[in-house]
């Protein structure tokens, strides 16, 4: 059996990420980790959630997720599957 679970971190006034995201700076401007740091700074208090990262078989991540691109898709790109083999 397959299970999907879906996960978000936001911050109490509703930012996933800073503005002006960009591929140098993914979660925008302001300290990179200050949106996710709660989570590390009492690992044990968050064990679940840390293991459920750390377990995940696969990531599905948005257009912004994987590289923070703006403008129109390229029609011709269907996908990145990995290292060539």
């Amino acid at each position: 059996m397959v299970f999907v679970t879906a996960t978000v971190s936001v911050s109490a006034d509703g930012f996933v990420a800073g503005v002006n995201q960009t591929a140098e700076k993914p979660f925008g401007d302001g300290p990179a980790d200050q949106l996710h740091r709660w989570m590390f700074e009492t690992p044990e208090e968050n064990r679940e959630v840390i293991d459920a990262i750390l377990d995940a078989g696969a990531f599905i991540m948005g257009r912004n997720m994987f590289g923070p691109i703006r403008g129109e898709h390229d029609l011709s790109w269907t996908g990145w599957w990995g290292p060539e083999r």
